[in-house]
């Protein structure tokens, strides 16, 4: 279920099946936890509990009701606390801080961010090392801290370098992730060149039906043509949004649609920057109940 979930986020967004995973949270998992199971097994369930509750904070914030998105997160610690899992505590911490981040809580995501790398302990996988640096180096970058940034993208690629090939939605951190992690850091420090390159980076490793990342990563990138004044690219890769766009349920790609509009009505004139707006509009008339 955690896989499936976390697949259906990635292709579709949050506000796909969430309430399925809520119910089945509801129904199925407390109904586990509350039998009576020897210790061992009692843990993996508290485990696996907590990423799924983990799971549905990230959906419920995508879904735009971030109140109820940090309950499930505080959920998610306190199950994974109970299990002793170190690592699923630390990626929930990393989550809220992200979560900080996109609610304009800087300072706040910044302490989220430490308090994650502190929870994985002294010596957590190499995958769980990348993932939470590059969330801690996004943090630095939007408290005005260059040179950590810096330093934790870089201890970050050296990390990821020497990660195995994981499965396991909790387990692994894809390529195309910590580009667009990379991407975010450098755009924040005001490297649009290179934030372009990783954004492109990004792009390169995504899978054609991960539309819900696909999606962010086509918009960020678009938007970074749009600051160093390639307004041509700029709407190429706002086809590539729209692409995806269509597939989504997700308030994320909502705001980037939004995002869209503003950034290319000044050049409605031009014919590149009508065509991807007429697209747009013709986009969400057909997603609009009738």
């Amino acid at each position: 279920m955690i896989e499936l979930f976390s697949q259906l986020m990635r292709h579709h967004g949050g506000a796909h099946a969430r309430s399925a995973l809520a119910a089945y949270l509801a129904d199925d998992t407390s109904r586990y936890l509350a039998s009576l199971v020897p210790h061992r097994p009692r843990l993996e369930l508290l485990k696996s509990s907590a990423q799924l509750a983990h799971l549905l904070a990230k959906m419920t914030s995508d879904s735009g009701e971030e109140g109820l998105a940090l309950a499930y997160f505080r959920t998610a610690l306190d199950l994974a606390g109970m299990a002793g899992d170190r690592n699923t505590y630390a990626i929930t911490l990393r989550a809220m801080s992200l979560q900080a981040l996109h609610l304009g809580h800087h300072r706040h995501a910044a302490d989220l961010a430490e308090a994650a790398v502190r929870a994985a302990g002294p010596d957590p996988s190499a995958p769980t090392t990348a993932f939470l640096l590059v969330q801690r180096a996004l943090a630095h970058a939007h408290d005005h801290q260059r040179r950590s940034a810096l330093a934790d993208l870089r201890t970050a690629e050296l990390r990821y370098a020497q990660a195995p090939d994981d499965s396991g939605a909790f387990a692994r951190y894809p390529r195309a992730g910590l580009d667009y992690q990379r991407g975010e850091t450098l755009l924040a420090l005001g490297d649009y060149p290179e934030a372009l390159d990783a954004f492109e980076e990004s792009a390169r490793h995504r899978g054609e039906l991960q539309h819900h990342p696909g999606a962010l990563t086509r918009a960020r990138q678009a938007e970074t043509l749009m600051r160093l004044g390639q307004l041509e690219a700029a709407c190429s890769c706002w086809h590539q949004f729209l692409d995806h766009y269509q597939w989504l349920h997700s308030v994320r790609a909502d705001r980037s649609l939004a995002e869209l509009k503003k950034s290319l009505r000044p050049y409605c004139r031009q014919r590149e920057a009508s065509l991807v707006i007429e697209r747009a509009h013709v986009l969400v008339r057909s997603r609009t109940p009738s």
